[in-house]
């Protein structure tokens, strides 16, 4: 299997199966109705679970028809078996404790795809950006679906990000440097929306003030990313992509604050926002892999 293209093939395996393990964490403050059949998912974390499926289904694939017998049975079996389980919990009238068996045999498989594929990167700063693109997912499903459990997931997302931007910045140039700065600084700010983003009511709107700010310096900090002559010209790409995902994702905290509709139309934003970003991190990965 071409090393490039294998790369390539784990980053979806790994996003995909991330974004289904988002779609599955658990929600506390209606696990009783839920055992009782009374939950329900919103339209936007179906999306976003058919959306997971579809993607991992096409790496598992790609994978195995690469690997075939050298593919590692307690990758494949755990990836498969996580899927299936994933698709079983569409169909309605599911008990909700499927959901939980499928999460666990997620995570199971994000740990074994990881160890087991012998995937590595060339450089520190290429590490960071494989970082920063899952710890994005995690940081931005918590405006589909924002639940306890995804807002602990983003700010524990806010914490890998930071720790990605560190080796992101290990060889970049002064407008690099000065970009990965912006968004230690809007990460922070990040942070500290997640944390008040917890407190009911007047906290989700102060939250939404914060995200907002730092939205429009990722923004700022992707700009100074598109003119660092450390990326070429695949990377600044990736850098446009980014600025491009930042303008849905204020558009989306804007209209999330109108009530009754606002959260769900700002919840599809933010899956366009979260392709945007896909592409984004991964063409600046794939810049500096090169």
């Amino acid at each position: 299997m071409e090393e490039t293209f294998k790369k390539k093939q784990f980053v979806q395996l790994q996003f995909c199966t991330l974004l289904l393990v988002c779609t599955l964490l658990p929600d506390f403050g209606s696990v009783l109705s839920s055992l009782f059949g009374l939950g329900g998912l919103s339209f936007t974390v179906v999306i976003c679970r058919i959306i997971g499926i579809i993607g991992l289904g096409m790496a598992l694939y790609a994978f195995y028809n690469s690997l075939k017998q050298n593919f590692p049975p307690q990758c494949l079996y755990s990836v498969a078996g996580g899927l299936i389980l994933t698709i079983i919990t569409l169909i309605p009238g599911t008990p909700v404790w499927l959901d939980y068996v499928a999460l666990v045999v997620l995570l199971v498989s994000l740990y074994l795809s990881k160890n087991s594929l012998n995937v590595e990167w060339k450089t520190l700063s290429t590490q960071g950006a494989y970082l920063i693109l899952l710890a994005s997912l995690l940081n931005l499903y918590s405006n589909i679906d924002g639940k306890i459990m995804t807002n602990i997931a983003a700010l524990v997302g806010l914490v890998i990000y930071i720790i990605g931007l560190g080796k992101l910045g290990r060889s970049l140039d002064s407008n690099g440097l000065a970009g990965v700065l912006k968004l230690k600084i809007a990460v922070w700010i990040g942070i500290v929306a997640a944390i008040i983003g917890l407190i009911p009511l007047l906290g989700t709107i102060i939250a939404a003030i914060l995200k907002f700010i730092a939205f429009i310096l990722e923004f700022l900090g992707y700009t100074n990313l598109k003119k660092s002559e450390t990326l070429n010209e695949q990377g600044r790409k990736g850098a446009g992509t980014l600025r491009m995902s930042m303008i849905f994702m204020v558009i989306a905290v804007i209209l999330g604050i109108i009530p009754f509709v606002g959260s769900s139309i700002a919840g599809v934003i933010t899956i366009i926002a979260l392709w945007f970003v896909f592409k984004g991190w991964n063409n600046i990965l794939f810049g500096l892999e090169k």
